[in-house]
């Protein structure tokens, strides 16, 4: 075997490992916020919920788990969970993307410029960015600005936490005053 070929197989089997890594993620995520609509005798509902998380991210997600009557921390975690199933393949996929869809570089470079102004915090405005933008895209932009993955993760995660646990138990508070 040839030393192109040994590194080419060597790419191959690094691919193949990153995306079943991908596959188990997202499934394990999917287990997992099914399991806690299970738990809640709510399975039924929790498939559009994980759906509306999955297409809108988290925070249209709890707003919907709200109107659906869920807990809020139930709501709050099957939302979270469920807008983390793509995840895996944001960071599998994203070079590819960006460099073959015009459309997704056009996103990113409009990111980029809403991001400068918090650039200068660095990885950190993703904390603030995140609520807004989505984790979807702020992912894509911690990526795109070139910032270590654990970072963005982490930033991005800590944002989504805070604005999904406002509004479920914000939204929850406002439900209950009006069923009074």
């Amino acid at each position: 075997m040839g030393i192109r070929s040994r590194s080419r197989h060597h790419f191959l089997d690094r691919t193949r490992h990153r995306v079943m890594l991908g596959i188990l993620s997202s499934l394990i995520f999917f287990v997992l916020a099914l399991g806690i609509g299970f738990f809640e005798h709510r399975l039924l509902e929790t498939l559009p919920l994980i759906g509306t998380a999955i297409l809108l991210e988290a925070q249209p997600g709890v707003a919907a788990s709200i109107a659906l009557g869920f807990h809020p921390m139930a709501g709050a975690m099957i939302s979270i969970l469920s807008n983390l199933i793509l995840v895996p393949w944001l960071l599998l996929t994203f070079h590819q993307v960006v460099t073959r869809w015009r459309w997704a570089r056009h996103r990113i470079e409009r990111a980029k410029k809403l991001a400068g102004k918090y650039g200068k915090y660095g990885v950190g405005a993703l904390t603030f960015l995140a609520p807004f933008l989505g984790a979807y895209v702020s992912i894509a932009l911690g990526v795109a600005m070139g910032w270590k993955v654990l970072n963005t993760l982490t930033m991005t995660m800590v944002g989504m936490l805070v604005s999904v646990f406002i509004i479920a138990y914000g939204g929850h508070w406002v439900a209950h005053l009006f069923s009074l």
